[in-house]
């Protein structure tokens, strides 16, 4: 059977041809949808793994030129968020920096990012491993010689779980490589990424970054922009959020710094405002092509059928039932559905590998699982009409169609 659907397809190859054509580009609009609303989904999930939505993302409003200047700024900075925890207008203030480290000294050394998290950082994450453990980033005594790291799901290859690799990092002091010793309590699952910095949305980009290690504050910050991008609040939960948000903004405004401020929650609701559009579009679009092409499928299998009297002849004359004859055509729509539908699999998975890598989009077997549920449905509908046809039609129509 499977050698006479083949045979079929190949002698009315320009009809499937152009059905297959149809198919591919609105399986692939559909799948290209259904992955923008899966990142939706894990953007805010990735969100949720590193704070509370409540929490606030606050930076400061200054040049970059300023921020070169950075021991004044530093010394400021720090001097300013002591006075937050002390003054208790915050519960948990979350710093992390980024430090870039390297497999050796050499010119050929391989560089990995590595951000330092301060306690309240990891105390208000909510990590998911699929091996391991957090528990050391919170209760080991950090040393350079000893520092507990997870590592992203992306990295788990490179840094493996319970291995210690010795790295080296450029000292912002003194400019000289020193050297560090990490060992891998824990490997991330896949959904877990982590802030790149240095954004007035903390979330930016965020979907991208998927090769990090994460570490607990084995020394102290040395950046200005680690106070001026990398912070988050966590509000006290006795005092209203706008009078402490207002305590905080004046106490800026004291040493003359333009403090800005948004919700993680906020900047949710500004991506997914920005998606919405162009994803209801999307789907829209692919709805649109599925239809047509399953009504110019269902219009082409019938007229097909009426055409092939003749054929259907010749195989019921050669020992063929009416249940040979509808499994050849349910055949025939499957292969193209099916063909059309790995064909568009294919071309999204190189789009989101090539021209769309920045997009981070992600076509995981969730979105695969979904569109070839939808597929399914789609021939279903297709094989109801041509199935009426086949069941009404009689012995003697083929073979009268033969004798023509």
């Amino acid at each position: 059977m499977i050698r006479l659907i083949c045979q079929s397809m190949i002698n009315k190859k320009s009809k499937f041809l152009l059905l297959m054509v149809q198919f591919t580009i609105g399986f692939a609009a559909l799948l290209f949808g259904l992955s923008c609303i899966f990142n939706l989904l894990q953007y805010k999930k990735s969100i949720e793994e590193l704070a509370p939505l409540d929490t606030v993302h606050a930076y400061i409003n200054e040049d970059d030129s300023l921020l070169e200047k950075n021991i004044n700024m530093f010394n400021e900075y720090n001097n300013i968020f002591k006075k937050l925890k002390e003054k208790n207008l915050v519960e948990n203030l979350g710093l992390f920096e980024t430090m870039y480290v390297y497999d050796s000294t050499q010119e050929t050394k391989n560089e990995s990012r590595l951000y330092i998290l301060n306690n309240d950082s990891i105390e208000m994450s909510n990590l998911t491993l699929q091996e391991g453990t957090t528990k050391p980033l919170e209760t080991d005594i950090h040393s350079l010689n000893n520092i507990p790291v997870v590592v992203s799901a992306a990295m788990k290859d490179q840094y493996r779980l319970g291995k210690t690799y010795q790295l080296y990092y450029m000292n912002g002091h003194t400019d000289e490589y020193e050297k560090i010793t990490i060992r891998v309590v824990g490997i991330l699952a896949s959904s877990v990424h982590f802030w790149p910095g240095g954004s007035t949305y903390i979330s930016e980009n965020i979907m991208a970054n998927k090769e990090f290690i994460l570490a607990p504050q084995f020394k102290d910050f040395e950046k200005a922009i680690t106070f001026a991008f990398n912070s988050l609040f966590q509000l006290p939960e006795h005092n209203t959020r706008e009078a402490n948000l207002e305590q905080i903004q004046l106490l800026f405004e004291d040493h003359d710094l333009d403090l800005q401020y948004t919700t993680l929650r906020d900047e949710i609701d500004s991506y997914n405002k920005a998606q919405k559009v162009f994803i209801i579009g999307t789907i829209t679009l692919a709805a649109i092509l599925l239809l047509l092409s399953l009504l110019g499928c269902i219009g082409a299998i019938l007229a097909s059928i009426t055409t092939r009297y003749k054929e259907f002849g010749i195989y019921y004359s050669l020992g063929f039932t009416k249940t040979n004859m509808i499994r050849l055509v349910y055949g025939e729509i499957i292969a193209v559905f099916g063909i059309s539908f790995i064909i568009a699999t294919v071309i999204c998975k190189i789009l989101f590998a090539t021209l769309l890598v920045n997009e981070a989009l992600t076509m995981n077997l969730s979105v695969i699982a979904i569109a070839f549920v939808i597929m399914i449905i789609c021939i279903m509908l297709s094989t109801i009409m041509p199935f009426i046809k086949l069941k009404k039609i009689e012995p003697i129509e083929m073979i009268i169609g033969v004798n023509r």
